[in-house]
């Protein structure tokens, strides 16, 4: 590298400086030496920096401190800022906010509401019908932004419209003028950005001494494109003060006329119009510039032709200096070759070193695969280098907001901070600001409320806690609560204005429950009597939090200015949020601030709610933060412009194809789009010289990867271009074959832990490894959940418990013994109205319909169950209610033809059976004894519960009956002497007890099929075969999860096994053979 003293400019007229160098820190070397050589007169001045992003203003700062030991009293500006900055000290009264991008939008918003010429009639046909509003704010906002490109990228047009020429020959420019025209006239004199940067270059051209006006110098990094105004700004200003631009550049020498092969053949096509002129293209330079590179040659080529520097510092590094070219490393080797411009050819060329891994490409199934990847990667390079340091490291990423959520968690061990997250990202409190305004696009259903309400930065402001959600989850969805905040609101969407189902008529019934304990309806409203004592202040909180929405949506349906916008989005905010989260909403009252500020002086325009969200939406989008960067730790952060700060290791992640590089897309009125030059903003070229700047940045690792395989097919995908092209130049450049690394789709594969297998395959993750083993060893015999008694018993027995033990053994140990709710949320209610009634809502519907008809109050039995959400509404509801009623009448019709005469007082129990104590309440006792009725199959916990029924009326009433009444069949167990009878109670409670103590083995539906099946003469299959298949289908469709936890992997012979048969033998199969058909 050639070393350079920097001379003082004292007595010289001040000058453009050009430092140019491969290496980043050699020019922050360059500044320093700038600064310390050629001090500021006043102790006090400030120094300048121009930069291009805020990572860069970091690293420049940081750089500086470790050079000076500590480094203030500096100002760090972006392009225009710095334009402003000068304006003022030239004394010029500029101030362009009129023509700023987000409050252009709102001025194109209002000329946009007045296209009365006919070259706006293209618009007008877009603006026509539904929704015209939202889509002439989203016009408005990207005329807005091809404006704003407008005044810095094609200033001699603008200056043309203003004379009432076109020079684009675009249908869309006529109409464009007259707009742009009508901005000027409206802003009463007010100059835009490129007569701004006119004005201010004319003042510096015409001044011949401006004395102190101008700071010393300014230093300017970190770009790498910039238009051709920029350009004539600098040159203007380093008349005056000292500019010194530090650049990178990959190449040492002139590259300004490479060109890709694609665009060899494209010229050549276009010249001969001859395929065959295609034989003779050669690559001359390296390919990688060509490919990636347009942006940096594109810059070199202009300032060639445009910039009058003074000087030119030049400070390259070869990677390779001191080595002989076979020794290097392949990433030293290929950032060599960048710097010569040329691939190494004949004997200049080197083989592959085996085990180089400064260049690696992996391709895993999907993003979480990629980070836990990557983490085996980076551990494996700490543990290489003792002298890395998590600092040295970075992760780019195209967005890394994509990966945002999965690094956390695998990265939970090490130190690291995520850059370049939007404000929507990185703020919990706007986050859930802006879900509450999405709440008013839709239909307002309970889970979209209720997930709104559990956000953990709304729920304290109402009083809540986290037991209160789940309480008032299972009240909302008990009280039938779907979807609308009432009938009004319904009938204002267009819909039929019914009020139940709606949160209206959900509170009502509760706030009645609270207040009456009835189970009829108390003013029309049906009271939801599950809420008492404690609940009121839930309650309260959930009333309060639907107020607020309730207000809001009135307040959203009216038009206003932008100001009253702003007020009553702020006391909204004050509502929804406490102030613990003062950070937050800071951010979040600044961004609504804006609403209120310099924009109301260009928008006096009344605009809707859908308006103001689509700006919210789009505000908090674009606001970035790199907060994260450089740190300290591993950062995370995005692959932006200007970036192209070195890293001992530089990893990129997610570069799939048609995610990187990105696609160039204008819009059909851009008359940029099909006119593009040298300064152009343009993404996809952005994104591949960014990818030329990692090469560059990386000092010993480079790391690539994409998501190369089908996580559902395994098939290959291809990754992005880059990589394509990029590996090619591997192979053709420097004979690396088959580089790419694809890792299996389990962190737990065999592979990773295989001595045998791909030395670039490993993972330091101990218990993938325990996984990998167990894997290999083959699975063990499946250990029982349950291993082991309880001691916890009781000699009395409750009945209620006792009934529901013999409808489901496991369920009761699971649930009633170890406290364990097994509720997957499956069952939980859509946000809608109930359309039919099937499976579990359809069995609660049909029971109610019963009791009430057999008690002979089923009178507004139809209008309870649609308060309730459980009964479909309107005349289909109605209607399937009538066919529904009819085959009760003659299922009860069935009932009353048992002739057990009138229904009997329940009957209270306290009865000592063996060293048991027996409490509770037999009902449904008739005259002659117990009826059980069941809308439905008989089933075994219907048998047994008959069974249990018969034997504790006998000991109350010897010599009674009990009939069991199903829908399609009727048993009964006879009035005779059971004394004898097996099972008897004493065994049945001694089954109770154990069932308590470990889970019995008793399966009570295969129990009754294998039942069944034996008293079936004609019966072919084995009673245990039958039994083992209904358990394997009630597995597989998930309908016991208690059985799903307790029995795991075993299989279903080992379940139903001996102790299943001897069960059966001693308890099912007695009580069926003991049942004679009704």
């Amino acid at each position: 590298m050639a070393e350079v003293v920097v001379v003082p400019s004292a007595g010289l007229l001040s000058m453009f400086y050009l430092h140019v160098s491969n290496r980043t820190e050699n020019l922050l070397r360059h500044m320093a030496e700038v600064i310390l050589a050629d001090k500021q007169a006043n102790l006090f001045a400030t120094e300048l920096f121009l930069i291009q992003s805020q990572g860069m203003e970091r690293m420049v700062g940081q750089s500086l401190a470790d050079v000076f030991r500590s480094f203030c009293n500096f100002k760090f500006f972006l392009p225009l800022d710095f334009l402003t900055f000068v304006a003022d000290r030239l004394g010029l009264a500029i101030s362009p906010d009129g023509f700023q991008r987000q409050i252009l939008t709102w001025r194109v918003d209002g000329l946009l509401r007045d296209l009365s010429g006919a070259q706006y009639q293209p618009l007008l046909g877009y603006l026509a019908g539904e929704n015209s509003e939202l889509k002439r704010f989203q016009l408005a906002r990207r005329l807005a932004n091809i404006f704003d490109q407008y005044q810095i990228m094609r200033p001699e047009m603008l200056r043309a419209w203003e004379r009432g020429v076109q020079v684009a020959a675009q249908p869309a420019e006529e109409w464009q003028m007259d707009l742009w025209r009508r901005l000027l006239a409206q802003s009463g004199g007010e100059v835009h950005r490129g007569m701004q940067f006119t004005q201010v270059v004319d003042r510096l051209d015409r001044a011949r001494d401006l004395g102190d006006c101008l700071p010393k110098r300014v230093s300017v990094i970190g770009l790498h494109t910039f238009p051709p105004m920029y350009l004539n700004y600098l040159n203007s200003l380093a008349s005056h003060m000292d500019v010194h631009l530090f650049l990178l550049s990959p190449c040492r020498n002139y590259w300004g006329n490479v060109q890709s092969r694609r665009t060899q053949f494209r010229d050549r096509i276009s010249k001969n119009g001859d395929v065959r002129a295609l034989a003779g293209v050669q690559e001359e330079h390296h390919p990688l510039l060509a490919s990636l590179g347009s942006q940096g040659r594109d810059l070199q080529n202009m300032m060639l032709e445009n910039a009058r520097f003074a000087l030119e510092f030049a400070s390259y590094d070869d990677p390779l200096a001191g080595k002989e070219y076979a020794a290097g490393t392949l990433l030293q080797r290929l950032q060599a070759d960048l710097l010569d411009g040329f691939l190494p050819v004949g004997a200049h060329a080197a083989a592959p070193v085996p085990g180089d891994d400064s260049i690696q490409v992996v391709s895993c199934h999907a993003k979480l695969r990629e980070i836990t990847v990557l983490k085996d990667q980076l551990l494996h390079l700490l543990h290489q280098d003792g002298s890395l340091e998590l600092r040295d490291i970075i992760v780019m990423a195209p967005d890394i907001q994509e990966y945002a959520p999965l690094i956390p968690a695998v990265f939970a061990d090490i130190q690291h901070s995520i850059a370049d997250r939007s404000l929507r990202r990185r703020n919990a409190v706007l986050a859930a600001f802006l879900s509450f305004l999405d709440l008013f696009m839709g239909r307002f259903g309970w889970s979209e409320l209720l997930d709104l309400l559990r956000r953990p930065v709304i729920f304290p402001q109402f009083q809540l806690n986290a037991e209160d959600l789940e309480m008032l989850q299972q009240w909302v969805t008990a009280a039938g609560i779907r979807w609308g905040l009432s009938g009004a609101q319904r009938g204002e969407a267009g819909l039929p204005e019914f009020a139940e189902t709606s949160w209206q008529a959900g509170l009502e019934r509760m706030l009645m429950g609270f207040a009456i304990d009835s189970y009829d309806f108390v003013d029309g409203v049906l009271p939801f009597t599950d809420i008492e004592g404690k609940g009121a202040s839930a309650l309260g909180g959930l009333c309060q939090f639907v107020e607020v929405v309730t207000k809001a949506r009135l307040d959203f349906q009216q038009t206003r200015l932008l100001g009253e916008w702003s007020e009553k989005l702020q006391h909204i905010v004050q509502q929804l949020f406490g102030e613990e989260y003062e950070q937050e909403l800071m951010e979040l009252r600044s961004l609504i601030a804006e609403l209120s500020g310099p924009i109301t002086l260009f928008h006096s325009e009344r605009v809707g709610f859908t308006v103001i969200r689509e700006w919210f939406n789009q505000s908090a989008k674009e606001s970035r933060s790199s907060s994260g960067f450089l740190r300290g730790q591993l950062t995370f952060c995005s692959m932006l412009p200007m970036r192209s700060i070195p890293f001992k290791v530089v990893c990129l992640i997610g570069l799939c194809d048609g995610v990187f590089p990105k696609t160039d897309r204008y819009d059909t009125f851009d008359l940029m789009g099909t006119d593009f030059r040298p300064g152009d903003r343009s993404p996809r070229a952005d994104d591949r010289y960014q990818f030329l700047e990692a090469l560059l940045a990386a000092r010993s690792h480079l790391y690539l990867s994409y998501i190369g395989q089908s996580i559902k097919t395994n098939e290959e995908i291809p990754p992005s271009v880059v990589v394509t092209e990029f590996l090619e130049v591997l192979e053709n450049g420097y004979g690396v074959k088959d580089i790419v690394v694809r890792h299996p789709l389990h962190p737990f594969s065999s592979r990773y832990f295989d001595q045998q297998s791909d030395w670039k395959m490993f993972s330091y993750d101990s218990y993938y490894c325990k996984t990998a083993a167990a894997l290999r060893q083959g699975a063990p015999p499946p250990a029982a959940w349950w291993q082991g008694r309880r001691d916890e018993t009781s000699d009395t027995v409750i009945f209620s418990d006792l009934l529901r033990f013999y409808a489901n053994p496991q369920k009761f140990f699971i649930k009633d013994c170890l406290g364990i709710r097994l509720d997957t949320g499956e069952d939980l209610p859509d946000d809608r109205e109930m359309f039919a009634v099937t499976g579990l809502d359809k069995y609660a519907v049909e029971e109610e319909m019963v009791r009430l008809a057999l008690a002979g109050t089923a009178g507004d039995v139809c209008k309870k169950i649609q308060s309730r959400g459980q009964w479909p509404l309107g005349t289909s509801g109605e209607l399937a209610f009538v066919e529904k009623q009819r085959s009760i009448e003659e299922f009860i019709g069935r009932v009353q033809a048992q002739k057990m005469g009138g229904k009997c007082c329940d009957l209270p129990l306290d009865l000592t059976v063996g060293s048991y104590r027996l409490l509770g309440t037999l009902t449904n006792v008739y005259e002659r004894g117990v009826v059980l009725v069941r809308f439905g199959k008989l089933r075994g916990r219907d048998l047994l519960s008959g069974w249990l029924h018969h034997l504790v009326l006998n000991r109350l009433q010897p010599m009674a009956e009990t009939r069991i009444v199903a829908e399609e069949s009727s048993i009964c167990f006879k009035a005779e002497d059971i004394s004898q009878r097996r099972p008897d109670l004493d065994s049945l409670l001694d089954g109770f007890a154990e069932g308590c103590r470990e889970p019995s083995l008793l399966y009570i539906e295969p129990a009754f099929v294998y039942a069944r099946q034996q008293a079936n003469p004609k019966a072919y299959i084995p009673p245990i075969d039958k039994a083992r298949q209904l358990l394997v289908q009630s597995l597989e469709k998930g309908y016991e999860p208690e059985w799903q936890l307790l029995l795991g992997a075993q299989g279903e012979k080992v379940i139903l096994g001996n102790a299943f048969e001897q069960l059966c033998q001693e308890i099912m199969c007695p009580v069926w053979g003991a049942a004679d058909a009704g």
